[in-house]
């Protein structure tokens, strides 16, 4: 029975078993330590099979970093799920009547059942309590394929039948939250076996950037759909397309997608060994072995998970409505036409996709060249996040159609600080538990979609007549709920792994197909490296095994 340490003791580095700090990101680094004199090898002395697995092991021409070409196809399955959840947004301007201002579509809904269409979206979330409980289990390949097949299918339901009652809209936009809940646990259980820790933070701005790069095509495209009734009617175009994209994306997801290095068709062995070397000690684990057991209890009385899933929905609350009804506050308050609403209202997508994606970059910085404490960098960003996007949302209402330009500056401000929560507690939620990382989320976004339906619902039943007085009243509220996370992450936060997150006795670690001695000599080098510092402090467990795993080599 492995020790198991008090829930308020930190890990130190040689218990949390952290890999090597990483010098380059996406590529094959190695580690500079000098090799002792049995592994002193020249090309002379090899056999030809041992030339062959170097050969082998060199990176593909056409692929030379695959966890960055899944970094990006994953990125696309984003911009996928984006495009569906943000086309309605626009569309539903053009697709209901609005007697306010005398434009619109014909389906005759009431504000209530609007509310209740884009509250259906998280009520298909709900799932994500389900398949977050499998994500660690599940390939994640086909959980991710299944996420993009609803999303064809929701994209389809909704213009086909939408004029026939509004209730077929409400299982339409169901089907995309699903898909959401599908997706959202396989990204973070696959983040976690295919990017080492040091990688993860611009992993994870990358690939989540693509809600943004979705958001920011189809807003200013289904504006312009919108007023083209010869193209397929106007408004059912923005869903045809969207399902369309869906299926390319899906095309190129099936032969190249991958739930692990290991099954990955184009790695090169040279970089499958590399990642699961430096993901060997965090007790990934295999998804089929059904003997590991989740420490529940511990997970409930974990005040840094409480406190990640609290920032998130903070965070998450004044997103909806900046996402969902920015358009609607535009037509009410503003007062632009849907073509320059669509265009206008993208201009704070791009802010939020270009703060995000800096800031990731800065964060792998921060930690991997100034080895700044990864707590501290993530609770530094998600402070500033969170109270700069309060102050931002909050100004936002004292501005009216002839002060536009100033009400679009406080959203775009907005979301340069909502970018800033990625590197913050977005990162941390990966990093405490990488083990659990899909019940985490799906605990995570289970929470959001609850939070999610009652801001739609709320926000929908507030404004009744689309008021300057009634929009202030929901972005004040906003403000109010952005700048919680300043005080209880900072307070209880963490991104440090979690004593009921490390490794036992029993430590996952990759299997190696006939390694070359060159490979061998790293793999030898990195045990060492895990063990050279606070030896006492080591288990007796680890121990024996890197006891051993450096004899199996020059055995």
């Amino acid at each position: 029975m492995p020790h198991t340490p008090p829930p308020n003791k930190k890990l130190s580095r040689a218990t949390s078993l952290d890999s090597p700090p990483e010098k380059t990101i996406f590529r094959i680094d190695t580690v500079d330590l000098d090799l002792p004199s049995t592994t002193n090898v020249t090309t002379s002395t090899l056999t030809d099979e041992q030339i062959q697995d170097e050969e082998h092991s060199a990176p593909s021409v056409l692929f030379p970093s695959m966890r960055l070409m899944l970094a990006a196809m994953l990125c696309c399955c984003f911009i996928t799920l984006s495009i569906s959840s943000s086309n309605l947004a626009v569309a539903l301007i053009c697709m209901t009547s609005c007697p306010v201002h005398g434009y619109g579509g014909t389906l005759e809904w009431q504000s209530q059942q609007e509310g209740l269409v884009l509250a259906a979206q998280n009520a298909g979330s709900l799932v994500m309590i389900v398949t977050g409980m499998w994500a660690d289990r599940l390939n994640g390949k086909w959980m991710v394929f299944m996420g993009l097949l609803l999303c064809c299918v929701g994209n389809l339901m909704l213009p086909l039948l939408a004029s026939k009652s509004f209730w077929f809209a409400v299982l339409a936009r169901i089907s995309i939250g699903a898909s959401d809940a599908c997706l959202m646990p396989a990204v973070n259980s696959l983040i976690t076996r295919w990017f080492p820790q040091a990688e993860r933070p611009a992993a994870i701005g990358l690939i989540s950037g693509g809600r943004q790069i979705g958001t920011l095509f189809i807003l200013p495209t289904a504006g312009y759909l919108c007023t083209r009734k010869d193209i397929l009617e106007g408004w059912p175009a923005i869903f045809y397309l969207s399902a369309t994209i869906s299926v390319l994306v899906t095309v190129f997801w099936i032969p190249f997608g991958a739930d692990k290095p290991a099954k990955q068709i184009c790695i090169s062995s040279r970089e499958k060994e590399f990642i699961e070397t430096r993901i060997a000690c965090e007790s990934i684990g295999k998804r089929t072995d059904r003997t590991r057991r989740v420490p529940y209890g511990a997970m409930f009385r974990s005040k840094p998970l409480w406190a990640c899933i609290f920032a998130l929905i903070c965070h998450e609350y004044p997103l909806v409505i900046m996402l969902q009804f920015l358009p609607n506050y535009m037509r009410d308050v503003l007062e632009f036409a849907p073509t320059k609403n669509g265009i206008i209202a993208a201009l704070p997508i791009l802010c939020l996709f270009l703060s995000k994606t800096f800031s990731s970059s800065l964060s792998s910085y921060l930690t991997t060249k100034l080895r700044l404490d990864k707590t501290f960098v993530c609770k530094s960003f998600n402070a500033v996040a969170s109270a700069g996007l309060a102050i931002c949302i909050f100004l936002v209402p004292y501005f009216n159609k002839e002060s536009a330009f100033l009400a679009v500056f406080c959203l775009c401000g907005a979301m340069i600080f909502a970018g800033l929560h990625t590197p913050g507690v977005i990162t941390a939620m990966v990093q405490i538990a990488p083990a659990f990382s899909g019940i985490i989320t799906g605990w995570s976004f289970f929470a959001v979609a609850w939070f999610s339906i009652g801001n739609k619902i709320l926000t929908k039943y507030i404004v009744q007549s689309g008021s300057v007085t009634e929009w202030g009243m929901v972005f004040r509220v906003s403000a109010l709920v952005a700048a919680l996370p300043v005080v209880v992450f900072t307070l209880w936060g963490s991104a440090d792994r979690e004593w009921w997150a490390a490794p036992s006795s029993k430590c996952s670690v990759a299997s190696f197909h006939r390694p070359s001695i060159r490979d061998r000599s790293r793999e030898v080098i990195y045990w060492c490296l895990l063990i050279k510092n606070d030896f006492p402090d080591v288990s007796s467990d680890l121990i024996h095994f890197s006891r051993t795993t450096v004899k199996s080599v020059f055995d």
